[in-house]
């Protein structure tokens, strides 16, 4: 966070009261449920698609393409919500690190909803110290490629982090080129294609983030365009009935939009406080009975 975000919360930090309590429980609470039903579930067959590559389909390096980039939101978002659960009972409000990301309807906007914390440092430290939009509309563009060229490299000393990025800045330059033609300036009319172009794009960059290897992503992407087959996809979402479940959940959660949360948040708030613990508890035992043996670590850590 900023330091004009926070530092005027060491000085006074809030007491919890009953709503606040709610909220930090029902934070953390959902911050579990994402990383330990969610996310490590769903990394199991990632896992196993990215152990051998070359064993798997077509279909299957799709189907893992697609369980990853839920699985990298859960477990990112669910750690931002465990974070932010946890201060708010000390008495310190976090800003949010997500907002419906994969709901975005092109690649700026997926960049001011994703790891806003991240996004937010790069553009005030790397984009707007090497000029921002004040040295015309060439430099911007090349400036858009170098701060996410070197967001990707901050990543790791590795080819596919660096290509990561420099798609993503590839991606930035000529949609801030097209959304100022005057066809493009509203915007309405493209929300869905959008959100899918986006969606998408940004699923098949997420091969560079998680491969083991630049040819372990280059053979992905081979056996997805060459040799994908709509059978063996069906066949194979039939195979893994709980995996094809959890990724229509977790596209449901994930493009759930915004507005409608805040709702049901504020009537799961109304809850009698005396109920919390029996949520709590419920949670709780669903996430023993369900998690793995063996928890995994937040991909995150790994930066």
């Amino acid at each position: 966070m900023r330091a004009s975000d926070f530092l005027y919360q060491v000085d006074s930090p809030s007491w919890l009261n009953n709503t606040t309590y709610k909220e930090s429980v029902f934070r953390v609470t959902c911050g579990l449920v994402k990383k330990l039903l969610f996310a490590d579930y769903l990394g199991q067959y990632v896992d196993m698609v990215h152990s051998t590559p070359e064993g798997y389909s077509g279909a299957e390096h799709l189907i893992s393409m697609y369980a990853y980039t839920f699985q990298i939101y859960f477990d990112f978002s669910g750690y931002s919500d465990i974070a932010i659960g946890i201060a708010l009972m000390l008495g310190y409000r976090l800003n949010e690190n997500f907002s419906n990301p994969y709901a975005a309807a092109n690649i700026t906007e997926f960049w001011r909803r994703w790891h806003i914390s991240l996004s937010s440092w790069l553009k005030d430290y790397i984009y707007i110290p090497l000029g921002g939009n004040r040295k015309g509309k060439l430099n911007t563009y090349l400036f858009l490629i170098a701060t996410m060229l070197i967001g990707g490299f901050w990543h790791g000393a590795d080819w596919r982090f660096v290509i990561w990025g420099g798609a993503h800045g590839l991606a930035l330059a000529p949609h801030r080129y097209i959304k100022e033609l005057p066809r493009f300036k509203d915007g309405k009319g493209y929300n869905f294609l959008g959100i899918l172009f986006t969606f998408n794009f940004v699923a098949a960059c997420w091969i560079f983030f998680r491969a083991t290897s630049f040819e372990d992503a280059f053979c992905s992407f081979t056996k997805i365009l060459q040799e994908f087959q709509w059978n063996d996809f069906i066949l194979k979402s039939v195979a893994r009935p709980e995996l094809s479940i959890l990724i229509l959940i977790s596209a449901l959660v994930a493009f759930f939009p915004n507005k409608w949360k805040t709702a049901v948040f504020q009537k799961v708030y109304q809850i009698p406080t005396w109920l919390w613990i029996f949520i709590l508890a419920f949670s709780l035992q669903v996430i023993v009975q369900f998690r793995e043996e063996v928890v995994q670590p937040f991909i995150y850590f790994q930066f």
